[in-house]
């Protein structure tokens, strides 16, 4: 028995769909760039081998396509990080699981770091509309409740008092990140990876040293 023939409308979907992954190609390289600033429609019509007209039933303006691609970055990220957690076994694990996978996703995605911090043409604070703004900074939390949860165990905090402990090793992730990109870490003789691991190791302390103390008391 043959497959059902395709209806005209999802042939429509499959061709609007097309459409909309040759433009954000498109315009990721035209961000690469351009930047968030410099990017224009035209520009990303340009490179689609399109008119500008095609984008506007597809995508209202520059920012909308902009933090489309945001959204697909942390939307494979938290997929990225979420894998690596699950196979930690204590809260510390998972903590550093998460981390790590931050980290390294970042590190094989590098054009999607300078996306996250809209970073193409020097830091400045951007935004890309407040709607679109509010719902990435809630995808981005998503990802980063993978840090914040077992955090609370392993540093002993309530869920309120969490937010600065994540935005403490966010910033100093991110900050090894744009050293080792930028190649500042090399004359150092480090990179990202060792740095996570300092910075993990003062984030709990307490935490090992009362494993520690557990150890060697099963031990006597």
């Amino acid at each position: 028995m043959g497959k059902p023939a395709t209806s005209a409308k999802d042939w429509s979907n499959v061709v609007k769909g097309a459409k909309r992954e040759l433009l954000l190609r498109a315009a990721r390289d035209e961000f690469a760039e351009q930047g968030l600033e410099g990017a224009t429609m035209r520009g990303i019509a340009v490179r689609a081998g399109c008119t500008t007209g095609a984008i506007y039933p597809l995508f209202e303006s520059k920012e909308a396509i902009y933090a489309e691609l945001l959204k697909q970055s942390l939307a494979a990220l938290d997929a990225f990080v979420s894998e690596a957690v699950a196979t930690a076994r204590t809260p510390e694990a998972q903590v550093e699981a998460a981390c790590g996978a931050f980290l390294n996703y970042y590190l094989d995605h590098r054009f999607e770091i300078n996306l996250g911090l809209y970073a193409f043409r020097g830091l400045k604070r951007l935004g890309v509309g407040k709607p679109s703004d509010d719902e990435l900074n809630q995808a981005l939390w998503k990802v980063l409740e993978r840090i914040a949860v077992p955090l609370t165990e392993v540093r002993g905090l309530k869920p309120s008092e969490v937010r600065p402990s994540v935005a403490l090793l966010t910033s100093q992730m991110i900050g090894a990140l744009v050293l080792q990109i930028a190649g500042r870490l090399d004359f150092l003789d480090t990179n990202a990876q060792t740095l996570l691991r300092m910075m993990l190791a003062q984030c709990f302390p307490r935490a090992k040293r009362a494993r520690v103390r557990a150890a060697r008391k099963s031990k006597q």
